[in-house]
């Protein structure tokens, strides 16, 4: 007769029983359910449950897998998870090991779209009354994006092509998968550190909808909102709309045309010069001939054919007072000649051309141009700019001018 004492079970052992058999019987998996109870962990582990009208189960996504997620995942969000079947041995629960997910269905990403987008409308972010202008001739502009992408050399060649003179800040950073939202909130959060910024730009080049998820991240368009300095939005190709579109003081079809909205051609400045001196000189030609009509009508009045001296003598302080604001009118006309000359002058003489022509060198450290020897140490890798081309160089020795005494 058998007794309670044989084959007696630890709960651990029996624990370990259940597991080995889930895994051998089910393994790996693809299951649909909603998220609830959500949960990410400091350490970068997600915890959730996974939900339908009958049952629940609970789930486990480690930092590994995480951080490939492209979108943020969150309760009430309908997914799909594939993972594998085992116990969590310390409390004896069934459980799946995510190792993939993604919302379920196309219209998924669309539905967190609106949803987000109605949300911020309604507080008004959107509201064009806070859209900041672009300064015109802006001395400094930050770029918020990958620094190995497409975009930011279409971004570059083209502010650089309209005004070499125009400094470029690169803030790299990372522009889709897990992270890349919260990097480049930060990112604009630090050039409104810096403060010496006029305009930043922040974008990337085309792709899915799963690609330019990240500024489509609340984190990214309440940076964008809370920017002290402008922001331009250039995300994708012309049909791609993000939410970061309808934050962002401006918003660019492209990055190439984001540089061409930030960074005035140096033509474009000496037409507009050339265009006011133009207007001016119309104006004054305009007031002159209104003034000379005038005259001829009231000297043909016949009121003054029985005034015939004293009309000689008011038709020659016409004359004379015609003769003497004529030249007013012309001196003032030549100084504003003169002014745009001297200002087309300056604009060649800053040229960067010019510059090269007489062997000066651009020299930048990574992407912070290099104006002193103390900025440098032996064994550093520099960029050197010239008028045809460019040139990488290790600086093998440092010597400074010694300083004069007085």
């Amino acid at each position: 007769m058998s007794t309670l004492t044989e084959n007696i079970l630890t709960i651990s052992q029996l624990t370990r029983q259940i597991k080995d058999t889930l895994e051998r019987a089910i393994g790996s998996v693809t299951v649909t359910g909603e998220i609830s109870n959500f949960h990410r962990h400091s350490s970068g582990h997600l915890y959730f449950t996974l939900k339908d009208a009958g049952a629940q189960l609970s789930a486990v996504m480690f930092r590994g897998n995480a951080m490939g997620t492209f979108f943020r995942p969150e309760n009430g969000m309908e997914v799909i998870c594939r993972g594998r079947i085992t116990v969590y041995e310390p409390r004896g629960n069934y459980q799946i090991v995510v190792s993939d997910m993604q919302p379920r269905g196309e219209g998924a990403l669309q539905v967190a779209f609106e949803k987000l987008k109605r949300k911020l409308y309604d507080e008004g972010l959107f509201d064009e009354s806070l859209k900041k202008s672009l300064p015109v001739f802006p001395d400094v502009v930050a770029l918020v994006t990958s620094s190995t992408g497409a975009a930011v050399r279409d971004m570059i060649s083209v502010m650089q092509r309209r005004n070499p003179s125009v400094q470029l800040i690169m803030m790299p950073v990372q522009v889709q998968g897990a992270g890349a939202a919260e990097q480049i909130a930060e990112a604009l959060d630090h050039c409104n550190e810096y403060g010496a910024v006029d305009i930043i730009i922040t974008g990337r080049g085309g792709g899915s909808i799963e690609d330019l998820w990240a500024f489509n991240e609340e984190i990214v368009a309440r940076a964008i909102a809370r920017s002290r300095i402008p922001v331009v939005s250039a995300v994708g190709h012309e049909v791609d709309v993000t939410i970061a579109d309808y934050v962002a003081d401006v918003r660019a079809a492209t990055p190439s045309v984001a540089g061409e909205i930030v960074v005035p051609a140096r033509e474009e400045l000496l037409s507009r010069l050339e265009g006011i001196a133009s207007a001016a000189g119309k104006f004054v030609d305009s007031s002159m001939r209104a003034h000379e009509q005038r005259l001829r009508v009231m000297l043909s009045d016949r009121a003054f054919s029985r005034l015939e001296g004293r009309l000689q003598g008011l038709m020659q302080f016409v004359d004379e007072r015609h003769q003497t604001a004529q030249r007013i009118i012309e001196h003032a006309f030549e100084r504003r000649q003169h002014r745009v000359s001297l200002l087309r002058h300056q604009l060649d003489a800053h040229a960067p051309d010019r510059f090269f022509r007489r062997g000066a060198v651009l020299m930048r450290r990574g992407t912070d141009p290099v104006t002193s020897v103390q900025q440098l140490q032996p064994g550093d890798f520099v960029s050197l700019t010239l008028r045809d081309g460019s040139a990488e160089a290790s600086i093998l020795q440092i010597k400074e001018h010694e300083q004069k005494k007085d």
